[in-house]
């Protein structure tokens, strides 16, 4: 199986819209995707690098209703419960 190069977020905001964002995995020793989004929670923002033109864009939680991560970083806190289904209500 090859190595799975990038990855995405999909943002979820309290306003209905949604923004996906694709993302280098660069062996995600980088801090570990899971790790920045619980780093930016303590923080109150979401901090991300965007290209053409080079910017920095901050989002604040408030403004977030969930986040997807896709695929999921390799190594999760034991703070992640692993899904085997997701079922209806």
């Amino acid at each position: 199986m090859a190595d799975i190069k990038t990855g995405f977020l999909k943002i979820h905001y309290t306003d209905g819209r949604s923004q996906r964002f694709e993302y280098e995995r660069a062996g995600e020793t980088m801090a570990n995707v899971a790790q920045v989004i619980q780093e930016g929670l303590e923080l109150g923002v979401l901090m991300l690098q965007l290209p053409d033109p080079d910017r920095l864009l901050a989002i604040p939680f408030t403004s977030i209703r969930s986040i997807e991560v896709v695929p999921p970083p390799p190594k999760l806190s034991s703070l992640v419960i692993k899904v085997v289904n997701e079922m209806e209500q």
